[in-house]
Parts: C-alpha cells; sequence; structure tokens
C-alpha cells in the first residue's frame, strides 16, 4: 500500500459539546480567536447524508474559529442520528474527530481500496451546497478512537458557497486575559491501550513514518510527579509522530494514578488533550491564579531533569472535555539537549 491519505494542514480540531453558546466565549478567551462562524446545518444545506452506511436526516451547529496558527471547531447536535450524538450518548463532550485533509474527489476515489484493504469505512457524510464532500472516516478501531476527516470540495469557490449564518466578533480584551500565551496546536494526546497499534496504522494511512519515543517512570526519566497535588509513582510510555502539522502523542498506561490511566477508565481510549502553550515559569505561575479562579487547576505534573516541566490542567469543564497540557522550558538548550537530532526536535514542537 503505497496511497495515503495527503495531509495538507491541521485545518481544525473538531469537539462535541452539548450547547456552544455556554462555551464558544471559553474557547474564544482561552485560544485567543475573537471570530467564530456559526452555520446551521440542515436540509437547506446538507445532502446526501448517510450515517453507519444509511441514509440519515440529521441537524446540528457547526461553530468555527481560527486564528494564524490553529483552528477549532465545535459541533452541537440537533437531532437526528450523528456521530455527534452518538458521542454525547456514550461518553460525554470532547474531541471527537481532526481534519488535516482537503482533497480532489479523485483523490479521495484512488485511496478508497487502500481504505477497504485497512478495514476503514465511512462512518458519516454528506455534501454541502452541492459544493463540498465531507467524510469522516472510521479509523477509531485502527487508531484508539481518533477519528480522521477529509473533506473534497467540488468548486473552486467553494467556501465562498458555505456562507455563515451568524459570526460571533468577540472583543477578547472584554473576556478577560489570556489565561496562557496559546500559539499552534503542537499535538493532540491520545491514551491507547497499545500505543504501538495506532502509531503502526498511522504510519500506513498518513505516512507518519518518524516518530519518538518516550518511557516515563517517576524516578526514573522524570521527578517530581504529581497527581491531583499529590505525590506520586506513575509510569507510562508514549510516541510522538508528525507530519507537516499533524502531530499526535499517543500515551499508554503503565501504572494507575494518572490522568491517562483515569481517562481510559473513564472514557476508554481516545484524544484526551491539547498542547498549546509552551511559556516561561514566570508566565505558567502568574497564570495559575486566574486559571484556579476559572476552575481550572494542576491535576498532573513532573520535571524532566533540569530541562523542562510539564503540567496538565483541567480545562475539562471550561473547554468540555478536554485536558490542556503546558510545557515550561528551564534552559534555552532544552530542546537541542533532549533531541540532537533536529528532525527529532521538529516532531515535538514543528519548528
Amino acid at each position: 500500500m503505497s496511497a495515503t491519505i495527503p495531509v495538507d494542514g491541521w485545518h481544525y480540531t473538531s469537539v462535541v459539546v452539548r450547547d456552544y453558546r455556554q462555551v464558544v466565549s471559553h474557547f474564544a478567551r482561552f485560544f485567543g480567536i475573537a471570530r467564530w462562524e456559526v452555520t446551521r446545518i440542515d436540509g437547506k444545506r446538507l445532502s446526501h447524508a448517510t450515517y453507519e452506511g444509511q441514509p440519515v436526516t440529521h441537524r446540528y451547529i457547526r461553530v468555527v474559529g481560527r486564528n494564524a496558527d490553529l483552528g477549532i471547531e465545535l459541533i452541537q447536535p440537533v437531532d437526528g442520528a450523528s456521530s455527534y450524538q452518538a458521542m454525547l450518548d456514550t461518553v460525554g463532550e470532547g474531541m471527537h474527530h481532526v481534519n488535516a485533509t482537503h482533497c480532489t474527489p479523485d483523490v479521495f476515489a484512488a485511496l478508497r481500496p487502500m481504505l477497504s484493504e485497512m478495514g476503514v469505512g465511512i462512518r458519516q457524510s454528506g455534501s454541502f451546497c452541492d459544493a463540498m464532500d465531507s467524510y469522516l472516516l472510521d479509523t477509531r478501531a485502527l487508531l484508539s478512537n481518533i477519528q480522521l476527516e477529509v473533506v473534497c470540495p467540488r468548486r473552486s469557490d467553494w467556501r465562498d458557497m458555505l456562507q455563515p449564518d451568524e459570526v460571533l466578533a468577540f472583543d477578547l480584551a472584554q473576556l478577560g486575559p489570556q489565561f496562557l500565551r496559546t500559539s499552534r496546536m503542537f499535538h493532540v494526546g491520545v491514551v491507547c491501550r497499545d500505543r504501538h497499534i495506532a502509531k503502526e496504522n498511522l504510519r500506513k494511512l498518513v505516512g507518519m513514518e518518524r516518530w519518538i519515543e518516550f518511557n516515563v517512570e517517576s524516578g526514573k526519566t522524570m521527578n517530581d510527579t504529581t497527581y491531583y497535588g499529590e505525590p506520586v509513582h506513575h509510569a507510562y510510555d508514549n510516541h510522538v509522530g508528525r507530519i507537516g502539522e499533524l502531530c499526535f502523542e499517543l500515551i499508554t498506561p503503565r501504572t494507575d494514578k494518572c490522568v491517562y490511566d483515569e481517562f481510559l477508565k473513564e472514557r476508554g481510549e481516545g484524544m484526551h488533550h491539547t498542547y498549546p502553550a509552551l511559556c516561561s515559569k514566570a508566565e505558567f505561575t502568574a497564570a495559575l491564579p486566574e486559571l484556579e479562579k476559572h476552575g481550572m487547576p494542576v491535576i498532573q505534573g513532573g520535571t524532566i531533569g533540569d530541562l523542562m516541566e510539564f503540567y496538565y490542567i483541567d480545562t475539562r469543564r471550561y473547554l468540555p472535555g478536554i485536558t490542556t497540557e503546558v510545557v515550561i522550558p528551564l534552559r534555552d538548550d532544552w530542546l537541542t539537549v533532549m533531541f540532537p537530532d533536529p528532525r527529532d526536535a521538529w516532531i515535538l514542537t514543528g519548528e
């Protein structure tokens, strides 16, 4: 199998929510995104809709915000059977899929034999305004519940055909200071029962060939490890892989008393956290009181020598279902010391 799904950019990370009106300002403030386009998807815009192989009539609200470095899509199901409603009914709100592929219908048609050979079906699909087709690939079994969306434009002005019903323009200064300086989406962290399986299938599906690996254990490769504010011993292993902008961290816990094991027990495999923040110790210390004031405390942390600290912020109520990772370099040369090969450093940061 030589053909792989083309990755042309990390267009957005999609999050299923119960009520976008309650949380869109949270995403705006947290990620520093002022403009959000609200589109009500129904029979006026959507045709030839399918879900799990059957024709379906469903409605949902799509809210998209972007800045120069990242995109977020919020989806609120309204009625009818859909992958979005199925998620709410089973595990609740949280990250649902990523979109990193815009390709022509011919390119997607050429991929279908490879997808069929790997057992990847189309979980949900539809045509929008006769201008663009969307395919939600059912990669859950292969990729630890990651789902990939492929968008196939059918005309050059397809974006112009998909005009929003409403534009929300937030005054970010009025929302309050941004909690942390976020930049790009460095990666999405995925909890896996067996990270090797997801790694191999990402290689086959999207050509994610080069990986860095960590075998992490308290007292051996990291220190000062905490879980909900208490000192703890835990161990987990991960792979981090990147192709272009798209990057996944695949994590398999080896012990309990860590956020990954907690997620696995509560929700099963899936997309657990975002890593959008790389900041100084002073910036993080200054941000903590405001984060805690809004119900976002540190729930896990640790240090790697004198190179870096890392923390997980409990943003699951503020950004429904999502935990946020923050990395704090302690030395200017932290990245080159950890990864002497610049190709490996690039995997972690994209730079």
